[in-house]
This record gives structure tokens, sequence and C-alpha cells, in this order.
């Protein structure tokens, strides 16, 4: 699962940063006031408007369907698709830095669904377990036992990247 998710991770990655798509992603994320530093420290990433991409990437990964849903990568309810269409992604750590799920943000209106969608809970990732950013933290915090507390994802990496290197969301 592990495996899925960091191929996921750089796939997303890659094409935010190198994709005509996802371009367009990027000047959102720019006119939000997010750098290139910031985007490749936390692997900001995109998930593209074709709903199987991912799955064919992870296929030519050797990481195939069942691996893939299991960790909350596809959806096979109707169709076999992409579970994140059309966000962008940030990925979601557990506390050794491991990916263990995506939160993907809509950033045009058309998108289908809310403002933010995450992973579905899986094997590895329990929404109401898991303290974002704390892969990033875990050690400041340990250290001065005290940690800041903010509600998003963005505002989160917004201040690790600016040294309050003991944020959580």
């Amino acid at each position: 699962l592990k495996q899925a998710l960091e191929s996921a991770c750089q796939f997303y990655h890659y094409l935010l940063l190198h994709s005509e798509e996802g371009q367009i992603a990027l000047k959102y994320l720019f006119e939000r006031g997010l750098d290139l530093e910031f985007i490749r420290k936390f692997e900001v990433g995109f998930a593209p408007r074709q709903g199987d991409l991912l799955i064919r990437y992870l296929h030519s990964e050797k990481v195939y369907d069942e691996v893939a849903e299991t960790a909350g990568l596809i959806s096979t309810s109707s169709r076999r698709r992409d579970f994140f269409i059309d966000r962008i992604m940030f990925p979601i750590r557990d506390a050794l830095g491991a990916v263990i799920g995506f939160s993907g943000r809509k950033f045009k209106e058309e998108t289908f669904g809310g403002k933010y969608i995450n992973t579905p809970e899986t094997p590895l990732f329990k929404k109401s377990r898991v303290l974002f950013g704390l892969s990033y933290s875990r050690q400041r915090i340990a250290k001065e036992k005290k940690a800041i507390i903010v509600e998003g994802q963005i505002d989160c990496l917004r201040l690790i990247h600016a040294g309050f290197n003991y944020t959580l969301a």
C-alpha cells in the first residue's frame, strides 16, 4: 500500500510541474502565494481530469487494481476510475513521513464535489487518527512540548515552511 501511495505522490507531483493541465493548477498555487520551493518541499501534486491516468501509471509500476483500491487511489463503484480527479493534491503522511493518503483541493468551480476530498478510510489512513504535518513537526513538538494547531493543510504547511515547524492540522 505504501509503495502504491508513494508512486501516486510522485505521479501527481510530476503532473503538477510538467503537464499542460498541471500548469493551470500551478498558476492557481502561485496566485495563492505558494512558490516552487514550497511545492517541491511538500510534494504538492495534481490529479488530472482524465480519470484513468493514475491507474495506467500504477500498472506500469506493477501496482494493480486491488492494491490501488485498498490504498484509496481508485474507485470501482460503477466503473474503474481514479478516485481523485481535477484537484490539487496534498500528500498526507504518517509520523515518520510515509504517504498514507491524500487531500485533494478543487481549484475550479466546475470540479465536482466538495472543496476538499480526502482519501477514504483505508488500513493506513484513519482521518480521526491523523495529525497533518506531524512528520515535519514531531521532533520540535517533543523538544519544546508545544504545538500550533490550525484547521487546514495549506495553513499548516505555510507555517511549517515559515519556520514554525511545530504546527499541526
